[in-house]
């Protein structure tokens, strides 16, 4: 056989080869994907419309929860009731009745006084929902059926009940509040829940399974049947499963994607047990992936046709030079001495192949004998290599290790060291700021106590800084991604130093067009952060003059660019100390340090932030003739529905709960520390709070036990029993105990120590030394949600 005609061959079989044995490939992940995600698809739908209905039953409880309301406070007599029944009924005609029973069940007031006076002790629904909210499945009316008009075709009067307990003035029950909802609603809610479906997909048909089997809604006449047979999916919902798919065949012989939903009535959610049915032909997944392996198939064809040809050309193409070759090597075999190869031409290949004959009889026995030596010589540095190698990786683990531990130690370090400085930061600012309350202090002692917080804030800013860079380094910061303002965010920072830059005289200018104002997706504390740093350099640096901040916005395909710049008119920087002012522990020269303070870190942190959400930072300044210092950062634009930006921070602390009409909130203070406790249990009080105080976590679960609070302060490290372990112990109580709002007051306030709290059963974070507004806000918030659960559980 011909070469060319074997490379015909080779390349049409090796293409339709792989042809076939990519279409069985393909075609076999096709078809298992396109029936995985039909069932997918089926079992998604199913728990859409599933929790459609469910919506649909909370709103009607919701209804209940109205009547059960204005039955404790407007509607107190019977006739007052029947108007708000009777008004519910006209707005949402799906109600047939809704009624008052007292504890005994006698019915008090109804729409159309329907049944006023009857016992109703003995229905379902009354017994249920004495005891709490709940929801009947279809029945047959018993009392109704005969005070209803007759229904269409002799159809019986069939309903769903939702009922729910309402109470007296005092929180006492004193009866059930109670609707009967019409099969009619029942079939209406259930066919627009399915219409939207059905419009997007007409192969998909929807069955709804009453809790016993009745057919709620279905294709064909199977409405108001029972359906005995097991469908496809209903055995994994059977055993348990809220969500399922399969396929099988149905009892009219067809073969379907089926998924299955079924509600999962609970005390907490009552709902209708109903089971939500979708199925789709399998004919239908199997129209989308055979067009898909048709046009493999033919693909397939061509390719090889294709290949065949290519085969044959390359065959031509590398025979010439090869029977060349072949005819000079005969010669040669004949008469070595004689003969001699042909000139090579043609592909690179053919010229090294002639070399390689030309000299492959002179160098036989030579390289041989090298071979043996290069063997020899291998095997010599094969050894020393792996020896090498294994002292390498030695090293190698032994430096990691090295590595690993004093990473280890620098955290923990740091960890230790902000917790050791907070602690008494916590005792000077606690009793600095009640100090400062007391009104018969002379304008100089005054003066010394502010002096005195001053001293506390920068040292706290340091501990902060030294933290952030930290932090940074490690590449450990968390970038946080929600809506805000950026003219408002720059408006905000600017009004933080008004009140340095006017002890010192300064114009503080803000330049901005407010109504050309984006919302942006990004980290607002960290921006805060970034130019309060810039902003409070500015006007630390500058003795008189200005300090000016302007904002600039632009739409662009990526998103908003902004550029913020602060620019001064103080004393400016060298242009030989520019290059290294973002490094870390450095200033623009050592008398700066003397005479400013500062650790050198702002702006090396600054540069980390910034950079870290992909933005450039940078300045332009003479010495002597003020700086400006600017960022640029763009950000993605906050889609419409989320420009609902979070309110600005209240400037003026809540009032307290020992202001109120009400009992002062009871507080238990936990805290180790006899200095600590002293002044945050006279802060506490000073808001008008009840406290308690524990030294460690045992002394406070103990407490707990013998009496209610309505909130605890808990430090972490105690002796005895830490913090931890005394709210796992309390999340452990029975109901009453177990849920009172529990707020971590620390000085761990890093922020994988934060998370870790949380992660305890903690509710909330107060950081050593904390700030007074900030505790308060913090502790009416939780009371106020804390109430808010004992109101809705009540």
């Amino acid at each position: 056989m011909r070469l060319r005609t074997l490379l015909a061959l080779v390349f049409a079989g090796g293409a339709l080869l792989l042809t076939v044995a990519a279409t069985l490939v393909v075609s076999q992940f096709v078809a298992q994907r396109v029936q995985i995600r039909a069932e997918a698809h089926t079992a998604e739908l199913a728990e859409h419309l599933r929790q459609i209905i469910d919506a649909n039953i909370t709103e009607r409880l919701g209804d209940m929860t109205v009547l059960s309301s204005v039955a404790r406070t407007n509607a107190t007599t019977p006739e007052a009731r029947r108007t708000w029944v009777d008004a519910l009924r006209e707005s949402y005609p799906a109600y047939a009745w809704i009624g008052f029973a007292d504890s005994n069940g006698i019915v008090l007031a109804s729409t159309g006084g329907m049944l006023e006076g009857e016992s109703v002790a003995a229905r379902p629904w009354f017994q249920e929902g004495l005891q709490a909210p709940t929801v009947i499945d279809i029945h047959e009316a018993k009392l109704l059926a005969t005070r209803l008009p007759a229904l269409p075709y002799g159809e019986p009067h069939r309903f769903v009940d939702v009922a729910m307990p309402f109470r007296n003035a005092s929180g006492t029950k004193v009866g059930v509040v109670g609707g009967h909802l019409s099969v009619s609603w029942m079939r209406e809610m259930s066919q627009a829940a399915i219409a939207t479906a059905l419009k997007r997909e007409p192969s998909v048909e929807v069955m709804i399974l009453a809790g016993d089997g009745t057919v709620v809604l279905g294709p064909g006449d199977q409405t108001g049947r029972r359906i005995d047979t097991d469908l496809p999916a209903l055995s994994a919902l059977a055993a348990g499963a809220e969500l399922a798919s399969a396929r099988g065949r149905w009892p009219d012989g067809g073969d379907y994607f089926t998924g299955a939903s079924r509600g999962q009535p609970s005390l907490r959610r009552p709902t209708l047990p109903w089971t939500i049915l979708v199925r789709q032909p399998v004919e239908f997944a199997r129209s989308i992936s055979d067009p898909i392996i048709n046009r493999l198939v033919l693909g397939g064809v061509a390719f090889a046709l294709l290949f065949a040809l290519l085969g044959w050309l390359a065959a031509e193409r590398l025979a010439d030079p090869l029977r060349a070759l072949a005819r000079a090597a005969g010669v040669i075999g004949n008469a070595p001495a004689h003969g001699q190869l042909p000139k090579p031409r043609g592909y690179l290949e053919i010229t090294v192949l002639t070399d390689a004959l030309s000299k492959l009889l002179a160098r036989l026995s030579e390289r041989d004998r090298a071979l043996e030596q290069a063997n020899a010589d291998l095997e010599v540095r094969v050894a020393a290599r792996t020896t090498e190698l294994a002292e390498a990786c030695d090293r190698a683990e032994a430096a990691q290790c090295r590595a690993e531990a004093g990473e280890r130690a620098k955290s923990d370090f740091l960890a230790t060291m902000s917790h050791e400085v907070r602690t008494p930061l916590n005792a000077i600012v606690g009793f600095g700021d009640l100090l400062r309350d007391d009104a018969s202090l002379t304008p100089e002692q005054r003066r010394c106590i502010d002096q005195m917080r001053v001293g506390c804030e920068v040292l706290t800013t340091v501990v902060n800084d030294i933290l952030d860079y930290a932090r940074i380094e490690a590449d450990g910061v968390t970038l946080e991604a929600t809506p805000f303002s950026p003219f408002g965010l720059v408006e905000e920072t600017v009004a933080l130093v008004a009140g340095a830059a006017e002890r010192k005289g300064l114009a503080l200018v803000m330049e901005g067009d407010a109504a050309d104002d984006h919302p942006v997706i990004g980290d607002k504390t960290r921006l805060r952060q970034v130019l309060l740093n810039l902003v409070n350099n500015a006007v630390k640096f500058t003795q008189a003059g200005s300090v000016t901040t302007t904002i600039t916005q632009t739409a662009t395909p990526e998103g908003i660019a902004l550029r913020v710049t602060v620019r001064d008119t103080g004393i400016g920087i060298p242009e030989d100390a520019q290059a290294r002012l973002f490094a870390r522990f450095v200033q623009a020269d050592s008398s700066t340090t003397r005479r400013f303070g500062g650790t050198g870190l702002g702006l090396a942190i600054a540069k980390g932030l910034i950079e870290a959400m992909g933005g450039t930072i940078g300045l332009e300044s003479r010495d002597g003739e003020g700086s400006t210092f600017w960022f640029d950062l763009v950000l993605p634009a906050a889609p419409a529905e989320q420009r609902r930006l979070d309110p600005p921070s209240p400037s003026a602390p809540l009032p307290a709960s020992g202001t109120a009409k009400t009992r002062p909130a009871h507080l238990l203070l936990v805290e180790d520390g006899a200095i600590n406790r002293e002044i945050a249990q006279m802060v506490l009080e000073a808001m008008g709070y009840r406290v308690s105080t524990a030294c460690d976590g045992q002394e406070a679960v103990a407490l707990v036990e013998a009496e209610p609070f309505d909130l605890i302060l808990m430090d972490i490290e105690m002796p005895v029993m830490d913090g931890i372990t005394a709210t796992r112990l309390i999340r452990g109580l029975h109901s009453e105990i177990r849920d009172v709002p529990i707020l971590a007051m620390t000085a761990h306030v890093l922020p994988e120590q934060v998370r870790a709290l949380i992660a305890a059963g903690l509710d909330d974070h107060v950081g050593k030394p904390f700030d007074r507004t900030r505790l308060q806000t913090l502790i009416e918030r939780h009371l106020a949600r804390s109430r808010a659960r004992a109101m809705s559980a009540a």
